[in-house]
């Protein structure tokens, strides 16, 4: 069993961390709050770029002031934890209990509880010391009892000492609390396979790949449900996924590495989004621009790498102010005027369109994209006579511009049909 599990963890990412990046404890009082916000939410952004340093500066430069602050203890716990610097972390979370031991409001002071000796179960956990991470767990399930990590960790635990039917029950708390979470499908798929129960594995692997498509363990473990059950040919499609899954993750792993060494790489970052994109994981990419124009808000590669990104979802409320911006930083990036200007046709904003593909035009005189463009919008405005110059003046320049060809010999007809109808 030991083997098993040792093998199953060098596939897998489930060591699930709960971090509390977005939401502030928010215990300090209303006069620190006025004094902290600012520096808080500057520590939370750090920690979102990865950029743990400056995230342990923030939250201690509050911390040299307002030594109790539980919001800057919490977040400076989880800073330490993501840098592994575990003891470091212990003994920043461990200040929290004394910190709130007085406080009158017990709603708010259970929480703190809960989350705290959440983020120590996860510690111990990642030191393999199961007895004090269930020690933990319990508490932060007894303090926080809607939160459905505090119950996945008890679950987690209890399915590392093989303790199944007490992991099952702490599963189903979980999903009573959140049915969409995909870590907890794989370990009851996992426990399936321990139990020797493929039918049960196979059905908990695709439900945890449905819920969470890109992580490469619930592939390998789903191939061997299959191999099981006797089907070959879904044992080795499974397996095909999985290669192709570690591939992608190997990837990605290699270039986040690089980059905490040097996060505002634009064109490392610019090559992780490419990755996320060529796997179809969307929400990675889009994240991935995010991150890369905060980190160079100077720079148009982001701005224009997300806009294409949203264009090419259908997105243009989105694209816009993207493609405006690229402009703004880069007022001769002829590509951005064509792309706004497709863009506000498909809003039939033809006016502002017109405005993007002129500026275009002015820039490269022989573009014949901006004026196909300009042809489209004469077009659908009933300036039958504009798109027909628009589109001789495309031939002139693109004499094998067949699409502007057949394009202007259709609107003649037409002309023409218009004429003899009268």
């Amino acid at each position: 069993m030991e083997a098993h599990y040792k093998r199953y963890h060098i596939l897998t990412k489930c060591n699930r961390c709960v971090l509390i990046l977005t939401t502030l404890l928010w215990f300090t009082s209303a006069v620190s709050r006025a004094e902290t916000t600012t520096t808080l939410q500057e520590g939370v952004e750090y920690v979102k770029l990865r950029l743990y340093p400056q995230a342990a500066d923030a939250f201690k430069s509050i911390l040299s002031q307002q030594p109790t602050n539980v919001d800057a203890l919490f977040q400076l716990g989880n800073v330490y934890k993501l840098q592994d610097d575990l003891e470091l972390a212990i003994e920043t979370f461990n200040k929290i209990f004394p910190a709130v031991a007085d406080l009158k409001n017990a709603p708010v002071k259970a929480r703190i509880y809960g989350l705290t000796h959440l983020a120590l179960a996860e510690i111990y956990c990642k030191q393999s010391q199961l007895d004090i991470a269930e020690q933990h767990a319990k508490e932060a399930a007894q303090n926080a009892p809607t939160d459905a990590d505090t119950h996945y960790r008890l679950g987690y635990i209890y399915t590392h000492q093989a303790r199944f039917d007490a992991a099952l029950a702490a599963f189903k708390r979980t999903l009573a609390r959140n049915p969409d979470f995909p870590e907890v499908y794989e370990w009851l798929g996992l426990i399936a396979l321990m139990r020797n129960e493929p039918k049960q594995a196979v059905a908990h692997y695709r439900t945890a790949i449905e819920k969470k498509p890109y992580a490469q363990s619930a592939y390998y473990n789903l191939a061997k449900a299959y191999r099981l059950l006797g089907d070959m040919p879904a044992a080795t499609e499974q397996l095909k996924l999985f290669h192709q899954m570690k591939t992608y993750y190997d990837r990605t792993y290699a270039i986040e590495s690089a980059l905490t060494e040097d996060p505002a790489n634009a064109t490392l970052r610019s090559e992780l989004a490419d990755i996320h994109l060529e796997h179809k994981h969307i929400s990675a990419a889009i994240a991935t621009y995010q991150t890369l124009i905060r980190l160079n808000p100077d720079r148009t590669i982001g701005y224009d790498k997300l806009a294409r990104l949203y264009m090419n979802l259908n997105a243009p409320q989105r694209a816009i102010p993207l493609f405006e911006k690229v402009l703004e930083l880069d007022p001769d990036t002829v590509e951005a005027h064509v792309r706004l200007g497709w863009l506000y046709t498909q809003l039939k904003a033809f006016d502002k369109a017109e405005v993007h593909l002129q500026a275009a035009i002015k820039k490269m005189p022989n573009l014949s994209l901006a004026y196909h463009g300009l042809a489209e919008i004469y077009t659908q405005q009933g300036q039958l006579q504009k798109a027909i110059d628009t589109y001789r003046h495309i031939t002139k320049i693109e004499p094998d511009d067949s699409d502007a060809w057949k394009a202007l010999n259709k609107l003649e007809r037409l002309k023409q049909k218009s004429q003899t109808t009268r």
